[in-house]
């Protein structure tokens, strides 16, 4: 797994941990594990982004037409995946849905801000 990668999981790991026991000191267990659950999905999110760019890096012979029907597949991928992560968590495990999204809120969350520091990074 590449450094960019690993890095940006282990904030997103403190961030939900941080959250996750805000939760606990508030409501209670089962809220603090919804938390994690969340941002779990939201972990599952960035780890698809970054095998989507890894097989889209690794094909530069592609057309552009080719390079953006892969970006949409992918995205469309993790939508789905994402979509039925929630129904699971939220539907199936009966998990409290406030702290699911909080915990998804604050992974991506983490996400989006490490992303923008990426790209000013490489300017």
């Amino acid at each position: 797994m590449e450094k960019g990668i690993r890095r940006l999981l282990c904030y997103q790991l403190v961030l939900v941990l941080a959250v996750s026991v805000v939760f606990f000191a508030i409501f209670d267990s089962l809220s603090a594990f919804s938390v994690l659950c969340g941002g779990g999905i939201a972990a599952g999110n960035a780890l698809l982004a970054a095998r989507c760019a890894h097989r889209d890096a690794r094909a530069p012979e592609r057309t552009p037409q080719q390079s953006l029907a892969a970006i949409y597949i992918c995205m469309v991928q993790r939508f789905v995946i994402i979509a039925v992560l929630f129904a699971l968590v939220m539907g199936g495990l009966k998990l409290d849905p406030l702290a699911v999204l909080a915990g998804f809120i604050a992974g991506l969350g983490v996400m989006v801000i490490f992303g923008t520091q990426q790209l000013t990074q490489q300017k």
